[in-house]
């Protein structure tokens, strides 16, 4: 049973549409000019901030679907074939095995990290340097992969689908995921919308958001572990490392 947009939903898909562009053009640049003055703690308050901010739109939406008792299958939360659940529970963990060996791999070459913290370059504003840092950016990492998935592949399809189908719906809320991330430079949107059609290929054929819930989850506590390790280790070029840099 598929409900119908109300007020109420018009309202969070343009906020969802407006908000990126509100951080790309304004919180994110100030946010950089504070960090590169040296303001203390300015990097905690701004990942507490991302936590506050998609908890509450996250938690309005919750509210607002309970208040209208729509049925949780529109937003991929309800009871799912457990057979294909399983399935997407164990790719999910199989790519969680894989990011993790890869993490460690390269936090033992230290030719590596060089190359690979001149590639995380456009995200090192974000990533923790230090241990408190560390620890907020697991609840940020917790925060996305419930947030946005809930946000992005459960609100965002269904209100697409509305109008143009549950595939289309897929595939153009997967790119408006990537340009919520712009304010990281125009050359994350593709790469991070690639990422946002795996998550939703992993809710399609799941029939759940829980299983691309903990790979989003991963992906982005993998990432804040692996900066950790580059951004608190001296960067020491190793001359005798030269063998090929793995994807990150």
């Amino acid at each position: 049973m598929r409900s119908t947009p109300g007020i109420f939903d018009h309202l969070l898909f343009a906020i969802l549409l407006l908000l990126p562009l509100l951080e790309w053009r304004w919180s994110w640049p100030r946010y950089l000019r504070r960090l590169a003055a040296g303001e203390v703690g300015e990097r905690l308050r701004y990942l507490r901030s991302l936590i506050a901010g998609e908890w509450a739109l996250t938690l309005g939406l919750l509210a607002i679907w309970t208040v209208c008792k729509r049925p949780w299958a529109n937003l991929w939360l309800g009871s799912p074939n457990p057979a294909r659940l399983g399935i997407g529970f164990g790719y999910v963990l199989l790519l969680v095995g894989v990011l993790v060996w890869q993490r460690s791999a390269i936090l033992m070459r230290p030719g590596v990290m060089v190359r690979v913290r001149a590639r995380l370059k456009y995200a090192e504003a974000l990533l923790p340097h230090t241990a408190t840092e560390r620890k907020t950016f697991w609840l940020v990492s917790l925060t996305a992969g419930v947030c946005e998935e809930t946000l992005y592949r459960g609100f965002m399809t269904w209100y697409l689908a509305v109008w143009m189908g549950l595939i289309p719906a897929f595939v153009v809320s997967s790119i408006l995921f990537g340009a919520a991330h712009i304010y990281m430079g125009i050359a994350q949107v593709p790469k991070t919308a690639l990422v946002g059609l795996i998550f939703a290929g992993v809710v399609f054929y799941s029939g759940s958001l829980w299983p691309a819930t903990l790979l989003h989850a991963a992906i982005d506590w993998n990432s804040g572990e692996l900066g950790f390790g580059i951004l608190s280790t001296p960067p020491v070029q190793d001359a005798a490392d030269s063998l090929p840099l793995p994807p990150v």
